[in-house]
């Protein structure tokens, strides 16, 4: 029997179902909003949105929803954000707001307890509803050269239906001369407006649109499931991408279809904004990948060696997450509260997989993605706040964390789901290979989990569960234990035992590698975490301090300036000279903090640390196994 057939079977009596519809939503909205249900809507909704007031930064929507039923309707603005899993978006950037059935304009009150739900009632004899009202952007989405369609902040929809049930048909005004990209074929109407086919609100919410003047666009797949990536920037020029840059990517593309077999999507689009004024991230969907990037990304290789499993991560999210999600992160609509117990199986799998292909694809070399590790398990290891909050805890972070500053960074943790995700998968994967003397790991295990991915099968969900069934399907090994433990642990969990398992182990070195260096310069500073115990921007400012380190025990707090080392004027080289003289030079800092100034004398004695990863000689080295081409 084949390890997917195991599966299959061992799966038939706990996965959860395709997508949950018989049983009751346990999840559900505020009292007064009602209750979604997976039955039919009739009619389809049109959505009209004037994106051509650049200068306002102001979309204008009309919303026009049949009508079910005379009476009460309540219409909701999506709450709930699938990519940050959170309720991230706030209705406080819809404004204007109007409604009207024919000419007659209708009163309406917003619910108090759910601020996002709009209550009317809808006179005898209409057929449709019209909603009218603006949504303030952000400056970065409504410019003169590049426009992004943020679905989720434009659209109104009524309570009471699934999203996978309710049809619109949207059409969108766009200023002269910008392109739309999209990962679906869209038309333009005899007025010139963009039309986009008929789709549901579930597939509208995970399909963007971006208008651009200024793209290039390349192919990194053809066939059946051909790739493309459209690379956008404010500029006169298209970006250029340079043939080098598309092979390791065309190669990405590869290995990642090696991995995880049949694609669930007919076609994926990179939608890739470049700008200096941009952070770095990705926001994913089934069908694409919305990534922003420094505009240099492409041009200045060498020195992104931080951002350059971005591209495998989103793609990567396509089978994990969207196609395969945990069964309290999948929800009937973007206004009913999602859980996020399995976040180490949904962002930190794949984080460990764009770590993986990185390497596979040669997007970063071997010894790029050993240094990118160590940053890793130096990151976890180093984490104090496990002796309080496990992993277990931490995967709430979107409930009641999300986007929130933290002042003390590793104590109170936040989203380490992702980091220490990249540690727990290395350790699933060599307990899988140490199981089977090294005939199976987590490639076996992706190609069964995920198979039966095709453009049309609904989302399937699963549950922690059916995950430890799944592992067993693949080599025994009390897999529900083992991951609890990992879960529920405080200090006791030696978060390194996957790394020295396929041959390496972490160290601390007095050189930082390349990888380490672009660390520090995206921080804008020096990273001092494993020798005094915190970090120091260039004009002496410091940023995270290290619970209970040397500079906390001196009374050093995030915020706090340093004006001299060892009464000599401030300078990043000073600092790190008196970490080297540190054994036989007491390090004393003059620093301002909390409107005072005095000297601190900090503890530590020893040398500049720095992570890096060696061979760990009393295990085979499976590490450089995993991470070499299929």
């Amino acid at each position: 029997m084949t390890v997917a057939s195991a599966i299959a079977l061992a799966l038939q009596a706990s996965r959860a179902p395709a997508l949950p519809s018989d049983g009751p939503v346990q999840r559900l909205p505020p009292a007064g909003v009602p209750v979604p249900l997976d039955r039919a809507f009739s009619g389809t909704i049109a959505l009209s949105v004037d994106a051509t007031d650049v200068a306002h930064k102001l979309y204008t929507v009309e919303v026009v929803i049949p009508v079910q039923a005379a009476g009460a309707m309540t219409l909701l603005y999506p709450r709930w954000e699938a990519a940050s899993h959170g309720p991230s978006l706030s209705v406080v950037n819809l404004t204007g707001f109007a409604v009207f059935a024919g000419a007659r304009r209708l009163a309406w009150r917003r619910d108090p307890l759910e601020p996002h739900a709009f209550h009317l009632d809808v006179p005898a004899g209409a057929a449709s509803v019209t909603a009218r009202y603006q949504v303030v952007a952000a400056a970065r989405d409504l410019t003169r050269d590049l426009i992004m369609l943020p679905w989720q902040q434009l659209i109104l929809y009524p309570a009471g239906w699934y999203a996978r049930n309710i049809a619109v048909a949207a059409m969108v005004s766009l200023p002269d001369g910008l392109i739309s990209h999209a990962p679906l074929i869209a038309g333009r109407s005899a007025d010139g407006h963009l039309v986009l086919p008929e789709r549901t609100l579930e597939a509208l919410l995970d399909t963007p649109v971006y208008a651009a003047r200024s793209a290039t666009r390349v192919s990194l797949a053809a066939g059946d499931a051909p790739v493309t990536l459209t690379a956008m920037a404010a500029a006169a020029m298209p970006p250029v991408i340079p043939p080098e840059r598309v092979d390791a990517l065309r190669r990405m593309v590869a290995q990642t279809g090696r991995v995880f077999g049949t694609a669930p999507f007919a076609r994926y689009d990179f939608l890739v904004r470049l700008g200096d004024d941009l952070a770095a991230g990705g926001t994913e969907h089934r069908a694409a990948g919305e990534i922003t990037l420094p505009a240099g990304y492409f041009d200045d290789w060498s020195r992104q060696l931080l951002d350059r499993d971005i591209f495998p991560h989103e793609l990567v999210h396509a089978w994990n997450g969207l196609f395969r999600t945990p069964a309290d992160l999948w929800a009937p609509t973007p206004n009913v509260p999602q859980s996020g117990s399995l976040l180490w199986v949904y962002e930190g799998r794949t984080e460990f997989w764009g770590r993986v292909l990185a390497a596979r694809a040669h997007l970063r070399s071997k010894q790029e993605t050993l240094d990118r590790l160590a940053l890793d398990a130096a990151e976890v290891s180093q984490r104090r706040g496990r002796a309080w909050r496990s992993l277990a805890d931490d995967v709430n972070y979107p409930a009641f964390m999300l986007r929130q500053p933290v002042r003390w960074r590793d104590w109170q943790r936040r989203r380490d789901y992702y980091d220490e995700g990249v540690l727990l998968w290395l350790a699933v994967e060599a307990r899988l290979r140490e199981r089977t003397g090294g005939r199976r790991g987590l490639d076996d295990f992706a190609q069964a989990f995920f198979a039966g991915a095709t453009p049309n099968a609904p989302t399937q969900t699963y549950t922690f569960e059916a995950l430890c069934v799944a592992l067993e399907a693949v080599a025994q090994g009390e897999w529900a234990g083992f991951l609890t433990t990992w879960l529920e642990a405080h200090d006791e969990l030696d978060t390194l035992i996957g790394l020295r398992a396929l041959g390496w182990n972490l160290v601390y070195t007095n050189t930082p590698t390349e990888t380490f260096r672009q660390h520090e310069a995206e921080l804008g500073g020096l990273d001092l975490t494993y020798s005094l115990g915190m970090t120091v921007m260039a004009d002496g400012r410091i940023g995270a301090v290290s619970w209970q380190g040397s500079a906390f025990t001196a009374g050093l707090a995030p915020g706090a300036k340093i004006l001299a080392v060892s009464s000599e004027p401030f300078s990043t080289e000073r600092l790190l000279q008196a970490v080297r003289r540190s054994e036989t030079v007491p390090i004393t800092l003059t620093a301002e903090q909390d409107g005072g100034r005095r000297d601190y004398h900090l503890s530590y004695k020893g040398s500049l640390r720095y992570p890096s990863l060696e061979r760990f000689a009393e295990k085979a080295d499976r590490l450089s196994r995993l991470l070499a081409p299929r």
